[in-house]
């Protein structure tokens, strides 16, 4: 499995009632694909630590696997409600996901994914968005 080196820029908003927050993050990371299947690694630091992210994608569904300082597997599949563990160091949450929108553009120069779905607590969901470019 051939890596390539490549840039990612992701823009995540979030939105809870009256709260809506985006963000936006720059990465050098790497691009793989195999049987159909790609798979963009990166390292991200946080406050608790170093994360070593994996999101592997077709164009059917994503899945998004952090190790590190936080642990966590989220699946995202259009249309469908998946049920996602979430390990922090207070301990784990189980999380509903339920995923409106999932997108990959390719272009000569990269690949985009657009992503919007609900986190879903609860109480009111948490609605996110996350725009992911990768730049060859």
């Amino acid at each position: 499995m051939e890596k390539n080196q490549c840039k990612i820029h992701l823009q995540s908003r979030q939105k809870m009632g009256e709260d809506d927050e985006t963000t936006n993050q720059e990465y050098l990371g790497e691009i793989a694909e195999r049987d159909g299947r790609r798979y963009l690694s990166y390292q991200r630091s946080s406050e608790d630590g170093d994360i070593s992210c994996l999101i592997s994608f077709d164009r059917r569904k994503l899945s998004m696997t952090q190790k590190g300082a936080l642990n966590s597997k989220l699946e995202l599949m259009p249309g469908k409600k998946t049920e996602n563990i979430y390990s922090t160091p207070m301990g784990d949450l189980n999380l509903a996901i339920f995923t409106r929108e999932y997108q990959v553009t390719e272009t000569s120069e990269g690949i985009k994914l657009i992503l919007d779905y609900d986190i879903i607590t609860g109480g009111e969901p948490i609605r996110t968005s996350m725009d992911i470019e990768i730049k060859f």
